[in-house]
């Protein structure tokens, strides 16, 4: 009975660290699929706020700062004040924000930084929730730098200071 149960603790041990082993493969191997997808500007098909198909394919030429955002978090108020601020919407940068919130949310949100002032900043409405899948993130607030050649520079994901989205997008010029 003893050997019975020492092989079955066995057993089980192996079991579960062959699921463990495997489920750290899969991942490690989707989070490569993902970096490889999003290397560079990975292609995308989103509403802006006006109701228009907006795809990827129309940016032709960098730099872009990608923002995945949400208007109730601060973090994302924050952030997305203080690039408004910067000197980021007058350089040659695309600045697209990307939100899974209510459209509306969205527009009063971004309403009161006067964001349709700014012909380089576009506002995208995510209603069929693909960002997550296409970058491989639900983290918000998340920031994406492309280069000239629309190829990834840089990731930041959570708050971002200006500062530091500056300094990559200056390492772009």
């Amino acid at each position: 009975m003893r050997r019975i149960i020492q092989f079955l603790v066995i057993l089980l041990f192996a079991v579960s660290a062959t699921l463990l082993v495997s489920g750290i493969i899969n991942k490690i191997q989707k989070q490569n699929r993902i970096t490889e997808k999003i290397s560079s500007l990975p292609s995308f098909s989103f509403v802006t706020l006006t109701d228009q198909i907006f795809n990827s394919s129309e940016i032709k030429k960098g730099p872009v700062l990608l923002i995945r955002f949400h208007p109730e978090c601060e973090h994302c108020q924050y952030e997305i004040s203080e690039i408004l601020k910067s000197d980021i919407p007058f350089s040659n940068t695309w600045i697209i924000l990307v939100s899974d919130a209510d459209p509306d949310s969205m527009k009063k949100f971004l309403d009161q930084f006067n964001y349709s002032n700014y012909p380089s900043v576009i506002a995208l409405s995510d209603t069929s929730y693909s960002f997550g899948d296409i970058f491989g993130s639900e983290i918000i607030p998340s920031n994406y730098i492309y280069n000239k050649e629309l190829e990834l520079v840089k990731v930041l994901h959570g708050e971002a200071k200006t500062e530091s989205i500056q300094k990559y997008l200056g390492e772009i010029e």
